[in-house]
């Protein structure tokens, strides 16, 4: 008797198990390229404070306080100089250093005074002249205006914006509200000497890096 050949089936393969993790990233990066590619994060906005909130900039804590259009003598020094329309913004600024500051170092570290359109009041570019509007600052006090703040100590800053415009032309336009974007410092040691000072934080681009930006509205006086 002859025996009849065994077939073989073929032998069966066991399906390939793949992590739905891997699917769907898989998916992801499938959806990602016909919306035309990856696209970087949006860039993290500085926190927002309003007039009266404290800014925490480690060389100083500073709370703008108001913004005030009204009228002041011309020259500084002579109450009885004509009358020009200025704007007036108030600072509370605790100096946290041991030693007093200039009041230049507080200045550099107001980035950016602007309203929300139109020239700027303050800019790194322009310095205390804009073109359309240039500022100084003093600390009040009994006596002269200081210009220095002293250590451990609140002090009342006061800047004072004037428009530059002459004798013959229409002066800008006072802005309803300003922003305000300050700048942080940190604790610099030197490589060579040493010595500790302060230095405002800044980014890859090497530009000061805001570490807040405060809404202020302007109130205009009679």
């Amino acid at each position: 008797m002859t025996s009849s050949p065994v077939r073989r089936g073929r032998r069966r393969r066991r399906p390939i198990l793949v992590p739905a993790v891997v699917l769907l990233a898989a998916a992801g990066l499938g959806a990602t390229a016909a919306l035309g590619g990856l696209r970087e994060a949006p860039a993290e906005q500085p926190p927002q404070r309003r007039a009266g909130e404290e800014v925490d900039q480690h060389l100083f804590r500073t709370k703008i306080e108001n913004a005030v259009v009204r009228s002041a003598p011309t020259g500084t020094d002579d109450p009885g100089a004509p009358k020009e329309r200025v704007l007036e913004l108030s600072l509370r600024v605790y100096n946290n250093a041991r030693n007093s500051v200039p009041l230049e170092a507080l200045d550099e570290s107001l980035l950016l005074i602007a309203p929300p359109e139109g020239d700027p009041l303050k800019s790194p570019e322009g310095g205390r002249d804009t073109g359309k509007w240039r500022f100084g600052d003093s600390i009040p006090g009994e006596g002269l205006p200081g210009r220095t703040l002293p250590p451990k100590r609140t002090s009342l800053v006061v800047m004072r914006f004037h428009s530059n415009a002459g004798a013959d032309e229409r002066p800008p336009a006072f802005p309803g509200s300003l922003t305000v974007e300050l700048g942080r410092y940190e604790n610099h040691e030197d490589a060579f000497t040493g010595r500790h000072r302060a230095q405002l934080v800044t980014g890859d681009d090497r530009r000061p890096v805001v570490a807040a930006r405060v809404t202020v509205p302007v109130r205009e006086e009679a």
